[in-house]
């Protein structure tokens, strides 16, 4: 039996976990790091008083910020079992390969990201109640936005990163 973790490379193998820890933090963070900007920044509140909102209404009917995290996170974890799965299974000795994926996954999760700021924001800056809808819906873009981004991530790589002469 072949031991797959002699096979791979120390960088490799970090650079997984680190884009594992990354979408999964990342993911569930993003939507309450805007939502403090936004009334810090844009309404003016202060600092204290906009986190002992924010606290307040984490769990509270009616606002359940704690949800919003949730549903933004979910498509934050699939990508984390890709980078897991894809980019941890890449052999070493095939470094063009694990490069074009590594490339492919951080212009998904760069993709990701930035589609789930702009939904928060626009959500948030004009307070409205229907405005709310947007986030049951976030989840299935950020969904179909995956593998575009991963496809243009690839693109990129596989027009930019030199070939490896064998």
């Amino acid at each position: 039996m072949i031991d797959i973790a002699q096979q791979q490379s120390p960088r490799l193998r970090m650079m997984a976990r680190l884009g594992v820890w990354i979408s999964l933090l990342g993911g569930l963070l993003l939507p309450w790091i805007i939502m403090l900007t936004v009334d810090i920044l844009v309404r003016a509140v202060p600092y204290p008083r906009a986190w002992r909102s924010f606290t307040l209404h984490l769990f509270a009917p009616g606002y359940n910020l704690f949800l919003v995290g949730i549903l933004t996170a979910l498509p934050f974890v699939i990508l984390a079992l890709l980078i897991l799965f894809h980019l941890g299974a890449a052999a070493a000795h095939n470094a063009l390969l694990a490069y074009r994926r590594a490339l492919g996954l951080l212009s998904a999760g760069v993709s990701m990201g930035l589609i789930a700021g702009w939904v928060h924001v626009e959500v948030l800056i004009p307070p409205d109640a229907q405005g709310a809808l947007a986030y049951f819906y976030l989840p299935i873009l950020l969904l179909i936005i995956l593998p575009f981004g991963y496809g243009l991530g690839r693109a990129l790589a596989k027009a930019f990163l030199p070939r490896l002469s064998s």
